[in-house]
């Protein structure tokens, strides 16, 4: 059985019971959460509260909260992944698979090859997506879905660990991120120019590749997260 988690954005949560409102609980009620079974309530601010249903009150139910886990499921340090925008459902699903990958930002980058345009008007969705991704993968934070960003202001104001998805980069050891975090930079369908890799390497980006086969841009970024977290130690 999968656990029922519910998210209740700026309430405080402490040990005891609380009444969760109608429109938040509706989702318990679908999934059929009975009396005395598991439930979690995510504050989307750092906490989780480990509790169990006690009662359905109308529409409403009541939650007895246990425990409650700070931080859970979050990077040490800030993770940051700058992805060129991509068509509507593969960035959609980017967004989802990023936030179940520990990213505390996620950054829509426009460059050469990125295609159409007001893309500002998606960035909204793309925040929903992630906070239901947060419900999903039990996490603590939702990322921060930015407004889109040029790729020059990106990689001028990267911090941290630096790496560019980069097929034909050769594979070198990553040093230790340190309190900066990582920041890590995946192109569009074709990739990025090359102009655009030089002015990333030139800022301090580390080449990453990503074995022999050509990844779709979606699946490069996942694949990117992945790896530079298990090289450094976060995964």
């Amino acid at each position: 059985m999968s656990l029922t988690r519910l998210v209740l954005p700026g309430l405080s949560l402490t040990v005891g019971e609380v009444v969760v409102p109608a429109a938040v609980a509706r989702h318990a009620r679908v999934a059929r959460v009975a009396t005395g079974e598991p439930i979690e309530l995510l504050d989307l601010a750092g906490t989780v509260a480990v509790g169990r249903l006690v009662a359905w009150e109308g529409a409403a139910c009541r939650v007895a909260i246990e425990v409650l886990e700070r931080e859970r499921g979050e990077p040490p340090a800030p993770l940051v992944l700058g992805l060129a925008v991509l068509h509507t459902q593969a960035f959609d699903w980017a967004v989802e698979k990023a936030t179940e990958l520990g990213v505390s930002t996620l950054v829509p980058v426009l460059c050469a090859r990125v295609q159409g345009g007001a893309h500002d008007r998606r960035v909204e969705r793309w925040q929903r997506i992630a906070v239901a991704a947060v419900a999903q993968c039990g996490r603590t934070r939702a990322p921060r879905v930015t407004d889109p960003l040029g790729l020059p202001e990106f990689v001028d104001q990267a911090t941290g660990l630096r790496v560019v998805a980069d097929p034909g980069a050769p594979e070198s050891p990553l040093a230790a991120p340190g309190t900066g975090g990582l920041t890590v930079l995946v192109g569009p369908e074709g990739g990025f120019t090359s102009s655009e890799l030089a002015a990333a390497r030139t800022v301090g980006f580390v080449g990453l590749p990503l074995g022999p086969r050509t990844l779709r841009a979606e699946t490069a970024a996942v694949a990117a997260l992945a790896v530079v977290q298990a090289w450094v130690g976060w995964l």
